[in-house]
């Protein structure tokens, strides 16, 4: 087997790096259609609740400029990023980045309110619940709800890694969405520590060595053999990974600036720049590794924002776009550990942010309630950045007294997703290497849907 797989190595590198923003991020303040019809609709939307406005100001919004005009019935439609997000207009505007709009879970379209109606077999379970659709998110896959999509393509490529440990990374615990059938997620802390297996000498205060003990089976028993087997893997890997962390430290992968905190203008650390470090680090040392592919997970929380949203969510978009950039930054320079010289990563290493769900257009007075369909971002340099990929929908809600329709807003616009993971995901995954029938095999319910790849990456 080992022969086997031994042929079946690539040469080059890719990783996957998802960004997942846990609790549901309003993407109705992030991603801003600011053309006269779609502000018009923006401003009601998002005054309906009654109660202090959720609206941003527009004079402070900041402007991206798709290469492809977006023109659609509302018209020719124009766009900005929250206020907080200057480095990621910098990264849309130079081509780096692209926005994916109105993403959501979907096992078959879903065309309107109408078909969402009269169609209940088409939805998602259990819509609008945090657990169900974070885990509808990471697996895609109803009859394989326990295995991650990202766990599934590794299981598919694990042969380009000589030390398969590593094929999928996690710096936040267990993650659904590297949940393989056949390969087991690493997990790591946020700086990049892997717990030792400890205690191994000393037992019950004797100089009798434990890890000869658990190591090496003395009988055929298989039970104590698998186990042997595990603890060695461990052993093995966490030596593997702490050589990897100690060659590259800051003069190898810079450490993250501060970011500036928009609420009260102070410097104040950023733990997801520190994970998204640990991950650039881990890609430094990929020939020590013998990793050709990987998949990382990365989390940020606090996205449920039911109340006080204004002053959250400018924070938290404010740590996502200083901590992408920095990535991206410290990609374009890589140094290779293992003798290799700097080079550029960052066209073979793709961030995409992935979120429960998005949020509801209407206000609750100081924030917003679960939604379905949100927007986006793609970064990297294999990005076919600069573009809005996917319909764009209207902003205004459904208000039959004020003659208003959207035929996508199941209730205080929801928003029914009019591209779905399996289509996201299925575009990242052809560029990842995997094969048509690979991609057919980890994504079955991809068949579903006219465009099987949105055409976003090179």
């Amino acid at each position: 087997m080992n022969v086997a797989a031994a042929t079946t190595l690539t040469s080059d590198y890719k990783a996957l790096v998802c960004l997942f923003l846990a609790g549901g991020n309003d993407h109705n303040n992030t991603v801003i259609a600011t053309d006269t019809p779609s502000w018009t609709g923006y401003l009601a939307a998002r005054n309906i609740g009654g109660g202090a406005s959720i609206a941003l100001p527009q004079a402070n919004l900041l402007p991206i400029n798709p290469m492809t005009p977006v023109v659609d019935s509302v018209g020719t439609r124009a766009f900005a990023l929250h206020p907080s997000m200057a480095p990621m207009q910098t990264l849309f505007n130079s081509g780096r980045a692209a926005v994916i709009a109105n993403v959501g879970t979907l096992t078959t379209p879903i065309t309107d309110k109408v078909d969402y109606r009269n169609n209940s077999g088409k939805r998602p379970v259990n819509l609008f619940s945090h657990s169900d659709q974070t885990a509808q998110w990471h697996s895609t896959d109803p009859a394989k709800k326990i295995y991650g999509w990202g766990g599934r393509m590794a299981d598919q490529i694990k042969s380009s890694n000589s030390k398969q440990n590593f094929s999928c990374i996690s710096s936040s615990g267990n993650s659904v969405f590297l949940a393989g059938e056949t390969i087991n997620q690493y997990q790591i802390t946020s700086n990049g520590t892997a717990v030792p297996v400890g205690g191994l000498t000393n037992l019950f205060g004797t100089s009798s060595n434990l890890q000869t003990i658990i190591t090496a089976p003395t009988s055929s028993n298989l039970f104590e053999i698998e186990h042997a087997a595990v603890v060695q893997r461990a052993m093995a890997a966490q030596a593997d990974l702490s050589t990897v962390m100690a060659a590259t430290g800051a003069s190898v992968v810079t450490a993250p600036t501060q970011y500036t905190n928009p609420n009260t203008g102070t410097l104040a650390n950023n733990s997801l720049a520190t994970q998204l470090q640990t991950v650039a680090r881990i890609i430094a040392g990929r020939n020590t590794m013998g990793a050709h592919r990987q998949l990382f997970f990365v989390n940020m929380g606090g996205f449920d924002t039911h109340d006080g949203q204004a002053p959250n969510q400018s924070n938290l978009l404010a740590r996502i776009s200083h901590a992408v950039s920095y990535f991206d930054d410290t990609l374009k320079t890589l140094i290779d550990t293992n003798g290799g010289p700097i080079e550029d990563m960052s066209s073979k290493v793709t961030l995409f942010t992935a979120s429960d769900f998005g949020r509801t257009f209407t206000s609750n007075g100081d924030g917003t309630d679960h939604g379905w369909g949100s927007h986006h971002f793609v970064v990297g340099g294999a990005v076919k950045g600069q573009e809005i990929y996917g319909p764009f929908p209207m902003t205004a809600v459904t208000n039959t007294s004020a003659g208003v329709d959207n035929p996508l807003d199941v209730g205080s616009g929801n928003l029914i997703p009019q591209i779905s993971v399996d289509q996201y995901a299925g575009t990242l995954a052809k560029w990842f290497g995997l094969s048509p029938a690979e991609i057919t095999s980890v994504f079955p319910n991809l068949a579903n849907f006219a465009t099987p790849d949105l055409g976003f990456m090179v």
